[in-house]
């Protein structure tokens, strides 16, 4: 077996341990009060009533720069998701290079 597809398959538990500990607790930010979260505000409007109605992409950009394990997060999930396709393309192609 390749190491490539070992290292895929390890890239599964390593997507879903650090996007519960990256993402969901970065979501803690709906709790906090309004003077505390509006500064974190990027794309959600600052005069929201609730701290709740932030938007994911703030969410998502507050956990990048809160919690550093979600750039493994992204990383191990890209990974997850483009390697059987790299490898599914590179085996097409050199089908298609031996038939010409």
């Amino acid at each position: 077996m390749e190491y490539g597809w070992w290292i895929w398959g390890l890239s599964l538990p390593t997507f879903l341990a650090t996007y519960v500990y990256s993402f969901f607790l970065a979501s803690k930010v709906a709790y906090e009060s309004q003077a505390d979260c509006r500064p974190k505000f990027i794309f959600t409007p600052k005069d929201v009533p609730y701290c709740s109605d932030i938007y994911p992409i703030d969410v998502f950009l507050i956990s990048l720069k809160t919690y550093p394990l979600s750039y493994l997060c992204i990383a191990s999930g890209m990974f997850f998701v483009l390697y059987p396709l790299y490898q599914l393309y590179k085996r097409l192609f050199s089908k298609r290079l031996l038939l010409k």
